[in-house]
């Protein structure tokens, strides 16, 4: 099999080493070629060409954000069921959608069982989600949000440009200091128009759901929304109140991994083919733990078998 294997050595926990490694076991199995990223979306370009060049597979080394852009390419002309095969060795810090695919947060046995899927033909098409703003278009295979999470991302791709460590640490730290210090907690100013056309005001922020979990905190998965799956539409998590009740409510229950559903804190949303978000103001949006864009609006999308991948 022709393999492609796009590597970030930018990414948090990737260097020579683990990239040394993993391309000398692929390389047992596979007829594989390497690039290297260099800047921020050269996976999409990378990616977009697989297909024309007869890669039938082609593996992300890196975090979140390199897996994200290798899908963008693979889908830059629309869905791609039939097009090469996308797998994720985790490279990054958070790994979320190759986590949320089974594998191990270890390079080196991920990439074992990658081959071991590769031999028992363990592919699958998978529904993708694709946000639309006044400015860009974009892709996401997990998940997608406006607001106070992409804000706190935001600011660790600042930290990070400025030589600083990134960790789940830093991370829930800059989320406290984003919620308490800067977010306006006694105004909600967003607004969502589910796919049947009801509108739910006053949520603070949204998370949109391809994929549970959401997001890990360490070991620990952060799962608002349990039951999404790249086999529904859309689920939306948004909360109503930040005040400190409401904040240990839904984290407690995010951290045990009961459904947003009912809950009266939040607004949640399952299974929708599209969802409008409208904000009084610019807000942050992220795709797969990566920041793509200030907007007051966002449009997100459900596409069905849009993606092959290989799954664990």
């Amino acid at each position: 099999m022709r393999a492609l294997l796009v590597a970030n050595t930018f990414a948090t926990t990737t260097d020579d080493t683990i990239q040394a490694q993993v391309v000398k076991e692929l390389t047992k199995h596979l007829d594989l070629t390497v690039v290297n990223t260099s800047a921020r979306n050269d996976a999409i370009d990378i990616a977009k060409t697989a297909q024309q060049q007869g890669f039938e597979l082609v593996i992300g080394l890196g975090g979140d954000g390199t897996v994200n852009e290798i899908a963008n390419g693979l889908l830059l002309d629309g869905p791609n069921s039939d097009g090469p095969l996308l797998a994720a060795i985790p490279g990054g810090n958070g790994n979320v959608f190759a986590r949320n695919m089974g594998l191990s947060e270890n390079p080196l046995d991920a990439t074992a069982q990658i081959l071991s899927a590769l031999d028992s033909k363990q592919f699958k098409s998978i529904g993708v989600g694709k946000i639309a703003t006044n400015n860009i278009s974009r892709w996401f295979l997990f998940n997608a949000g406006i607001g106070l999470d992409a804000a706190v991302l935001a600011e660790m791709e600042s930290r990070r440009a400025e030589g600083k460590l990134v960790s789940d640490a830093s991370y829930a730290a800059l989320a406290l200091k984003e919620l308490f210090a800067k977010t306006d907690r006694k105004h909600a100013s967003l607004s969502l128009v589910a796919s049947n056309g009801e509108i739910f005001r006053d949520a603070h922020f949204a998370l949109i759901v391809n994929l549970a979990p959401w997001a890990y905190l360490g070991s620990k998965p952060l799962n608002p929304l349990p039951l999404a799956s790249h086999d529904t539409a859309l689920d939306v998590y948004a909360p109503t109140s930040l005040s400190m009740r409401a904040i240990l409510r839904l984290v407690r229950r995010a951290m045990a991994g009961k459904s947003a559903e009912s809950e009266k804190y939040a607004i949640a949303l399952i299974d929708q083919s599209r969802v409008h978000i409208q904000a009084e103001r610019p807000m942050w949006i992220q795709v797969d733990g990566d920041v793509v864009t200030q907007s007051t609006e966002l449009t997100a999308t459900h596409v069905p078998n849009a993606l092959r991948v290989l799954a664990n």
